[in-house]
Formats: C-alpha cells, sequence, structure tokens
C-alpha cells in the first residue's frame, strides 16, 4: 500500500513537470517567432480616446455636448508582430471636429482622423470608423443670485444687509444640467463686523436637493457680496396721543410694551433719534381699559433689531367723577399799606378726575386765591383764581367773583378812634 502511494506521488510530480516545460517551450517558440521571424500581424486597439474639437460649433445649431462622457474608438492595425503587440491605447491620436456637421439631440455617429500613431504600424483600415457622440439640447437662462453668505457683527453693530453685485448670471449648458438649476448662490463667513465689508465670491447653482450643478457654464463666474454694517442704539417708544377721552373718561396711564426698542441705521440718520413714535392712538375712542397693537414710525433706513414693528400699549381707563369742596380764599399781593376786606370768605368749587385720585385728594391741595396786587383804595370785583393739582379739572367756582373793599391801615384806625 506505501509503495503505491509513493509511485503515484512520483508520476505527479513527472505530469507537474510536463506541463511547465509545455508552456516554457511554448513562450520560448513565440518569443523566437515575435523577434527572429516577426510576421505581419492584425490586431484591434480598444478604447483609443477621443478628441473632440470645434464643440463651440454646437451652439449655432442650438445644441451643446454632454459632459461626462468617455468618447472611444476600437482602431484596427497591421504591422510586425514586436510594433503591434507593443501599442497601447495613449499611443493614438484621434480627434472628431464637431464642425461643418448635421447633428441632433442625442446619440450622433461622428467621423474621426487619426493623427497621431507609432511608427510601423497601419492604419488605413480605420477609414469608415466613426465615434459615438452624445448630444443635448442648447438651453441658456438668466438666474437671480441669492446669498447664502453668513455674517456676523461685533457687539453694538448690526448686519444690516447682504447684497450681491450683479444679482443676476446666466448659465448655459446642455438643457438637462441648464433646467436642474432652480437657484445660483454665494457663500462665506465673515465675523465680528464692526465696518463694511467687501469679498469677492464665486457663484453656485444648486438644484432642487441643494446639491450642486456642475456641468454648466455661468456668466460671470464671481460676484461682489457687500455686507453693510451699522451701529445700534436704545431709544425709548412714544405713545403718540391725540383726540380726547369722552366724557367721563379719564386715561389714567399709557404704557407701551416694550418700553424702548433697539434701533440702527446710517449714524447721519441715527445720532437725530431719540424715540420712536407709534402710530396714533386716538383716545376719543377709548372707553374702557384695554391693549391695543400699534404700530411703529420708523424714520427712513432706520430699522428695528428683531424684526421688533409694533409694540402693545396698556390703556388703563378710569370713570371721572366731580368733588365739590368749600376753600377759604387766599389773599396775595396785598399792599403793605392796606386793608381788604372781602364780601365773602370762602367760596365753594367742583373738580373732577378719576374717583381714585378724588378720594386720596389733601385738603391743601385746591387753592383759591386772589390777587390784589397793583389794586388801590376802594371797592373791587375780582375773580379768584382757582388751583387744582396735576391730574384734575377745574369744573366751576361758586361765586364768580368776590367783591374786595381796600382801605388805608390810618383810615380804619381813626374811625375805630371815633366809634
Amino acid at each position: 500500500m506505501e509503495g503505491e502511494d509513493s509511485g503515484m506521488a512520483k508520476e505527479k510530480k513527472r505530469d507537474i513537470f510536463v506541463r511547465i516545460l509545455s508552456v516554457l517551450v511554448s513562450f520560448s517558440l513565440w518569443i523566437y517567432i515575435v523577434n527572429v521571424e516577426n510576421p505581419q500581424k492584425t490586431t484591434k486597439v480598444n478604447n483609443v480616446p477621443v478628441k473632440i474639437e470645434n464643440i463651440k460649433s454646437l451652439e449655432d445649431q442650438r445644441l451643446a455636448l454632454l459632459p461626462n462622457q468617455e468618447v472611444t474608438v476600437t482602431l484596427e492595425i497591421s504591422g510586425n508582430a514586436s510594433t503591434v503587440y507593443s501599442v497601447t491605447p495613449s499611443d493614438f491620436r484621434v480627434v472628431a471636429d464637431l464642425s461643418d456637421l448635421a447633428l441632433k439631440k442625442g446619440e450622433n455617429f461622428v467621423p474621426i482622423e487619426i493623427t497621431s500613431f507609432p511608427n510601423g504600424v497601419d492604419v488605413s483600415a480605420n477609414q469608415n470608423v466613426k465615434a459615438i457622440v452624445n448630444i443635448d439640447e442648447y438651453a441658456e437662462r438668466e438666474v437671480n443670485i441669492a446669498s447664502d453668505f453668513v455674517a456676523s457683527p461685533a457687539r453694538g453693530y448690526h448686519v444690516n444687509d447682504i447684497s450681491v453685485n450683479p444679482g443676476v448670471a446666466t448659465i448655459k449648458g446642455p438643457s438637462e444640467y441648464v433646467n436642474k438649476v432652480t437657484s445660483l448662490t454665494v457663500k462665506g463667513i465673515k465675523d465680528n463686523l464692526n465696518e463694511d465689508y467687501k469679498e469677492i465670491s464665486s457663484i453656485i447653482p444648486i438644484d432642487e436637493n441643494g446639491n450642486e450643478v456642475s456641468e454648466i457654464v455661468i456668466t460671470p463666474l464671481f460676484v461682489e457680496v457687500l455686507v453693510t454694517v451699522y451701529r445700534t442704539k436704545t431709544v425709548p417708544i412714544n405713545i403718540d396721543v391725540v383726540g380726547s377721552p369722552g366724557e367721563g373718561i379719564v386715561i389714567k396711564d399709557l404704557t407701551p410694551v416694550p418700553g424702548e426698542i433697539l434701533i440702527s441705521g446710517p449714524d447721519s440718520i441715527l445720532n437725530q433719534v431719540n424715540k420712536i413714535d407709534t402710530e396714533k392712538l386716538d383716545v376719543s375712542e377709548i372707553t374702557k381699559s384695554q391693549e391695543v397693537i400699534q404700530q411703529l414710525i420708523l424714520p427712513k433706513d432706520i430699522k428695528a433689531i428683531n424684526g421688533e414693528g409694533s409694540v402693545i400699549t396698556s390703556v388703563e381707563v378710569e370713570v371721572s367723577s366731580e368733588l365739590a369742596i368749600n376753600k377759604n380764599i387766599n389773599i396775595i399781593g396785598l399792599d403793605e399799606a392796606l386793608n381788604a376786606s372781602l364780601s365773602i370768605d370762602s367760596i365753594n368749587i367742583n373738580v373732577k378726575g378719576p374717583k381714585s385720585r378724588l378720594d386720596t385728594l389733601e385738603e391743601n391741595a385746591v387753592l383759591a386765591e386772589i390777587n390784589l396786587a397793583g389794586y388801590g383804595e376802594g371797592t373791587h370785583e375780582i375773580e379768584p383764581k382757582i388751583v387744582v393739582p396735576s391730574g384734575l379739572t377745574f369744573v366751576s367756582k361758586d361765586p364768580e367773583i368776590i367783591s374786595v373793599i381796600l382801605k388805608l391801615k390810618e383810615e380804619e384806625v381813626e374811625e375805630e378812634a371815633g366809634n
């Protein structure tokens, strides 16, 4: 049994040796034929690249060459075996001239010309070889340029605007790709700006999925991005009130929320703005406490930061009432040489205002005065002056006129002595 296994192993080794020897003999024979006999051979070279010329001429036919296509041909060549078996596709220069051809959308068979090939190689068998060239319809249109440029201001400043100049570009090329473009954009980032900033940026064509379309021509290729930066300023909000409250209505308080606003704009205008007015609030139409939305009236070229274009004005209304007060009449401005005698010592006064204010009105807050400055001896009819505190309204007084008798102090002393 062991002897049989040993014999089989030896026979297997002889078989492998015979096979290797056969390969070596065949290779040696091929080397001999190629290098010694060197017979004429005909073979084919695949995937020979074709250079497309006069692509521009397609535009005259409203056509365009589809991009990303590898145009190649297969060439049949003849020559000595040692030569034809050593050539590669890159050894040939093949061109396809698109000028003066009647072309169409889709697949086109274009004649070729072999302008360069290795010495000792015959390429005459390729006179009828044509390259397959894929062509599309030519498209051209204008597209607005949007800005995806991100600019952030330094503290105390605001990026007012980011503009692109020019704002429109022309795209052209194969309609398949031109029609994919939904927008043109420019991108970039600039931080901590405290003045205007300019940058030259390339235009990026974008499809509906946000992907870049690279197979088209854009004119112009670059645009100027301008970032306008303004200083900011905080100013109070002023409620512009017109009209008068209706009968029995007192506007107790008007409070805008927010009470101030952050604005920005050119320094020449911003320096002159000290408040922002609301649209007019007609208080004659106010009958109860309520909140009113009011638009802000911003001066030209002034912008509200964070988009605040309105405020909520809280209107607090209180019904007014009247209060009757009897007040002693104060004499002021009396000549020191005179004595005054009044027909009455007190006067009835009616004032109007919010009930809460009238309920807390202090006794000396309302005054009744007769000013005798410039008056001499005799009897005078004088209207008292009524003074009421802020927030209250004088309604009436009774009597309207007071009789005042002025006498010299010496005369009064003599009269008393005579009596």
